[in-house]
């Protein structure tokens, strides 16, 4: 079994020897540490940016970004990692994780599997003005909504609805079209 010292390296490994991805650029944003993983892949727009607090050798959050899904991106954004996310019986805790075996697999979990859902986006002269979010499994009806318009918030509720206006293209993008998990991660246990 390999040991590794700290989760910037964990990551890395992963990674980069899956040969899906580039080694990352990397910049500090006052204690964190970012790192962009770009594809291998020329025709992947997919990236993977991660953020650690090196200080505490602890993982702020992991990303999947790609351009043509702007409400995913939007959503992912959002999300951090905390103290317990891959604690049974226990939720939240202190920001980000931990460098231990639970939280390595629970990280080494989101990586391999393949995003799910789906985003619906309406189009207008090949800009994307709305999108919807489908993620969730429980409950397959169940959407996020992002406006990507500048209208004002009077006019996002009283105005035309976005799906109504002349014009409007619908696309359909399966999230796992992006990111399909990493197919070969180490055949040692990591």
């Amino acid at each position: 079994m390999q040991e590794f010292k700290n989760w910037k390296e964990y990551i890395n490994r992963i990674l980069i020897d899956s040969g899906q991805f580039e080694n990352p650029n990397s910049e500090s944003r006052n204690l964190t540490e970012v790192e962009t993983f770009k594809s291998t892949d020329k025709k992947s727009l997919t990236e993977i940016r991660v953020g650690y607090y090196i200080e505490e050798n602890k993982l702020i959050y992991l990303h999947i970004f790609n351009p043509t899904v702007p409400g995913y991106n939007k959503y992912a954004y959002n999300e951090y990692f905390y103290k317990y996310d891959f604690t049974p019986d226990k939720s939240y805790g202190d920001p980000a994780l931990e460098f231990n075996e639970r939280n390595r697999n629970g990280v080494l979990s989101i990586l391999t599997t393949e995003l799910k859902g789906k985003e619906v986006q309406f189009i207008k002269d090949k800009k994307i003005l709305k999108s919807k979010l489908y993620i969730s499994e429980n409950s397959p009806n169940f959407y996020l909504s992002y406006d990507f318009t500048n209208r004002g918030f009077w006019n996002k509720i009283f105005g035309k609805k976005i799906v109504k206006i002349d014009g409007i293209e619908k696309r359909e993008i399966e999230l796992n079209t992006i990111f399909s998990g990493i197919k070969n991660v180490l055949q040692q246990r990591v």
